[in-house]
């Protein structure tokens, strides 16, 4: 498809990828393509930015969503073909008398080779890599024809796996069966995940997935702009580092930049003119230094500390000629944080938290996977904002990009930014050991250099993290690395994460940089870079995941300094996966389940953890009770993450005798799910909320009451806070037998909820307390309390909580209650609603859903001690108060005896 470029040196044009304004001549190349593939039996219309799934799947090719039952299989023959896309462009007379021509690629995934006009003009292999082509030679005036010819990543990582093979291995060879995936990701910079993990399918896709640009210019243009905001005593220092673009045979640019900081009161101007020349790296580098008045800025918080002040800084370079100019802008914010790594002091071990404007902050949120397997498809503005403020609606305020994944769009760390969601952001490695070849380093090299330029100025962003998990495979001998080779994979490991990647974050970058995740830190670094135990409480990080113990009992988890994985599997709602299914798929003992559930035992796994805590059907696993298998998986999951995350936020401020203790980070695995199937996400795919993340906002509130039974039978009580004032508190304990909604006994007591703390406040022997709030003989399984913290003016301050002395599977006089939904209101904004329903009885996991009505419910999946009960609905789409109590249905835990 042809297109004419208008383009003249006196207009200013918007590029499509940057924030930039440049008088020069540029355009996007974005929008119709044509796609082949390799024999030419299959041509088609193609979208760029975008890639050849979308594509096949919008011309009708592929004729059902991929995510359709069994397609992940059915559609790889298009993994395994090369396709070349195509597009014709007209160019006008004037762009070809520029300088400096280049044709920009933002994002190509991932192994290809250009040509324009015939001419092979470069190749690329990095997905995470902008390239940047010269083509003044070979661009035309007149009509041009442009190609990208992509060979398939299977074929591609087959092939480089095979001539590394020559030498040694680099494992894992392949996935584990049970993904059905595809084999040797790691042998490319592309999203690892696409080749399949235990959470997702694998498509291994082709394309342009971000914009083409064509630019032309006499002199340079703005690439990159870094801050380094410094406080010093009585203002904030700020370097402002532009990095410019020009043709490698230019040796010197001069020029004029002009950085505005606007400030509430007035804009800051600072103007420099420089000759710049490149340095040992190529750069064409200028720095330019603002001092700002500390008392002119409001400083930047993370989610419910403070504001999320944001300043706008535009930088301008004009060249000497003054003849053109380019202009960029970012926001920014002020902020000091660090990673505190001190000796505690009593027994082994060192601290590990984030501190921001010198106030240390319990982390607490969760772990981000791509949002889509497609990558084009990953960045929709609609999904990302939903699932970052069901983040903020949870309290949370960091989020960890994992290493299996990508580097997040550009609106992802923004609206982080406007959050308060701190970004633990991994490097893309995981789970594997990489090759380091001179070819792959100076890849690896550019990847990190451009992605940190990117994304550093963002206030959001707190800690860089090398890779996941491979510090833990290599040690631990995951892929049998442990015999001769060892010290060759330890070398290599050392030689990409260490000599490369850190090096080339900290050329760029001042924040905190753990070497991988979990490790031990610092003293990982002591140890040679490979500690003995990675996954040492006691130090740094740890992923803990335990499926054969007592999910719901907290001696089961450690008392660790930051927890950043730890999960449990569900499946998702009923509405979710039948949306990919069809009847004879719903039972767990269907092709369909078993194909869906990637992680080994998965399904079994999930059902030997609902018999130690529910009363589970006998045919649990049967046709008839697949929703209720769905339903108890969603249960039992909660209320683990629950139990685990309040084990982890009450040992904040407790420190043992051997070094264990001062937890000061709970992020769950995972935030969001890549396509519907079992997974550890408390968000499903299309932002379904899973009963784990109604409970995710009460857990992470900023003020908790955290009771729990120990192993010796004694009830604690712990009162948790994330404020920075204490608060004088009343506590209030209600017991309740199971057959009423009157508490057969209650008592209060005065506390001082202590700032930025956990401590106990109650310690007793729960049976002898039942005995005395008047439960019988078997008191364990007749009664249960409730508990409500508040303040001295009566206001609740912390989401009520409950314990149950026994197994749920054992109780004394439960019986199924009858809810119904009473009334449904408007409320007070557009789409809100107020719904309130009714109860006879007592109801645990007390589940609202809405039939195609999307949204979400202010509380789910809850227990239900009243009588009555109001809570609120905020739906994606206009509807009436009685369409939404039509739609509304409702289950709880008794309806299943």
């Amino acid at each position: 498809m042809a297109r004419t470029l208008l383009l003249t040196a006196a207009i200013l044009i918007l590029t499509a990828y940057a924030d930039t304004t440049l008088i020069r001549d540029s355009s996007t190349l974005d929008g119709t393509w044509t796609v082949r593939n390799a024999n030419g039996s299959i041509e088609a219309d193609a979208v760029v930015p975008g890639g050849i799934y979308t594509d096949l799947r919008t011309a009708g090719i592929l004729s059902q969503d991929i995510y359709y039952r069994f397609n992940d299989i059915e559609y790889r023959w298009v993994s395994r073909d090369d396709w070349t896309y195509s597009t014709n462009f007209q160019v006008a007379p004037e762009l070809i008398q520029k300088q400096q021509i280049f044709l920009v690629f933002h994002g190509v995934d991932t192994v290809a080779s250009v040509y324009l006009n015939d001419e092979h003009i470069g190749d690329c292999d990095n997905m995470f890599v902008r390239y940047s082509f010269p083509i003044k030679s070979v661009i035309q005036s007149g009509e041009n024809h442009l190609e990208v010819r992509f060979q398939s990543a299977i074929t591609a990582a087959q092939a480089r796996s095979e001539e590394q093979a020559k030498n040694y291995v680099v494992p894992p060879d392949c996935v584990p069966k049970e993904y059905r995936g595809e084999c040797h990701a790691n042998f490319l910079r592309k999203m690892q995940a696409s080749f399949s993990w235990d959470w997702g399918p694998a498509f291994p896709s082709a394309g342009l997935w971000k914009s083409v640009v064509l630019e032309a210019f006499d002199t340079a243009v703005i690439r990159d702009v870094t801050t380094n905001i410094q406080q010093m005593e009585d203002h904030w220092l700020i370097d402002v580092n532009v990095f410019l673009e020009s043709g490698e045979e230019v040796s010197e640019v001069s020029g004029k930049f002009e950085v505005i900081l606007q400030l509430d009161t007035q804009p800051m101007t600072v103007t420099k003119e420089a000759t710049l020349t490149p340095d040992q790296s190529g750069d064409l580098k200028a720095t330019v230094q603002i001092e700002v008045p500390k008392e002119e800025v409001e400083l930047w918080w993370p989610n419910e500390f403070g504001a999320q002040k944001l300043y706008n800084l535009s930088v301008t370079f004009q060249d000497s000629s003054e003849q053109e100019v380019s202009q960029t802008s970012l926001k920014v914010g002020f902020r000091t944080i660090e990673l505190v790594q001190d000796p505690v002091e009593e027994g082994t071990g060192l601290t590990f938290y984030v501190k921001v404007n010198d106030v240390p902050i319990f982390s607490k949120g969760s772990n981000w996977i791509p949002s889509h397997v497609l990558p084009e498809k990953s960045a929709d503005p609609v999904t990302i904002h939903h699932l970052l403020s069901s983040s903020k609606k949870a309290h949370m305020n960091m989020l960890r990009v994992w290493g299996g994944g990508l580097y997040e769009s550009d609106l992802f760390y923004q609206l982080a930014d406007e959050m308060g969601i701190l970004i633990w952001q991994d490097f893309m490695f995981a789970c594997a050991l990489y090759p380091t070849n001179e070819e792959f380093l100076q890849s690896v090299t550019t990847e990190v250099k451009q992605q940190v330029r990117r994304l550093q100025h963002h206030p959001s962003l707190a800690i860089w993290a090398g890779n996941n998990e491979n510090e833990g495979a290599l040690r631990d001998n995951w892929y049998g690395t442990s015999g001769s080779n060892y010290s060759i994979y330890k070398a290599d490991y050392i030689k990409l994460y260490v000599d490369t990647i850190r090096t080339a974050v900290q050329a760029e970058d001042d924040r905190p940089f753990v070497v991988s995740s979990p490790s031990n830190g610092l003293e990982t670094e002591k140890e040679g870079y490979i500690a003995d135990n990675p996954g040492s409480s006691l130090y740094g990080d740890i992923h803990y995941y335990n499926y054969l113990g007592i999910g719901w009992q907290p001696s089961t988890y450690p008392k660790t300094r930051f927890a950043s994985e730890y999960g449990f599997q569900s499946l998702p709602s009923f509405k979710t996966l039948s949306a990919v299914s069809e009847p004879s798929d719903w039972s767990l003992a269907s092709d369909f389940s078993d194909h869906r559930q990637h992680h080994p035992g998965g399904n079994s796994e999930m059902q030997i953890e609902m018999l130690q805590s529910l009363p589970v059907p006998a045919d649990i696993t049967s046709p008839e009770e697949y929703q209720t298998f769905i339903y108890f998986s969603q249960i039992y999951q909660a209320m683990a993450i629950k139990t685990e995350t309040e084990n982890y936020r009450r040992w904040r401020s407790t420190l043992l005798s051997d070094g264990q203790g001062l937890t000061m980070g709970a992020l769950y695995w995972q935030l969001n799910d890549i396509w519907q199937a079992p997974s550890w996400a408390s968000i499903e795919l299309g932002g379904k909320w899973k009963i784990l993340h109604y409970f995710a906002c009460n857990f992470f509130a900023p003020v908790l009451v955290s009771p729990f039974v120990t192993d010796s039978g004694n009830l604690e009580v712990h009162l948790i806070s994330d404020l920075l004032q204490d608060m004088e508190t009343l506590l209030t304990i209600s017991v309740y037998k199971w057959d009423s909604l009157t508490p057969v006994y209650e008592v209060s007591s005065n506390h001082t909820l202590r700032s930025a703390s956990a401590g106990k406040e109650v310690d007793l022997y729960l049976s002898d307390f039942l005995h005395t709030a008047g439960c019988e003989d078997d008191v364990l399984q007749s009664c249960f309390l409730y508990f409500t913290l508040s303040a001295q003016d009566g206001q609740v301050i912390s989401p009520n909580n409950f314990v149950f002395p026994s197994s749920l599977g054992n109780l004394v006089n439960f019986k199924r209650a009858n809810i119904v939904v009473d009334t449904v209101t408007p409320g007070a904004e557009a789409n809100e609603f107020e719904v309130d329903i009714k109860t006879d009885g007592v109801a645990l996991f007390v589940l609202l859903e809405t039939d195609n009505i999307e949204g979400h419910f202010s509380d789910n999946g809850f227990i239900m001690v009243t009588p009555t009960r109001r809570i609120q609905f905020n739906a994606k789409q206009s509807i009436s108060s009685d369409q939404l109590k039509q739609a509304i249905t409702i289950v709880s835990l008794a309806d299943f005896q």
